[in-house]
């Protein structure tokens, strides 16, 4: 079975190129990252540019959707 990739709530509406960007963005900036620092899957965005890890606590500074040490 193939994984589907759609987001509730869009609908049919703002086209499908607009829809598949912000589907690829959505499901890069939610997934599961290991922190550089403990190696613990708890590393997160906590808001734009800011990314931390819950466990050891140290925050990054990186892109907006994504990080890049």
């Amino acid at each position: 079975m193939v994984k589907k990739k759609s987001l509730k709530g869009l609908g049919a509406r703002y086209g499908i190129k607009l829809r598949k960007q912000y589907t690829k963005i959505h499901f890069q900036m939610k997934s599961k990252r290991a922190c550089p620092d403990c190696g613990s899957q708890k590393f997160g965005r906590e808001s734009v540019g800011i990314w931390r890890c819950k466990k050891c606590g140290i925050k990054i500074a990186g892109t907006a959707y994504d990080i890049q040490l």
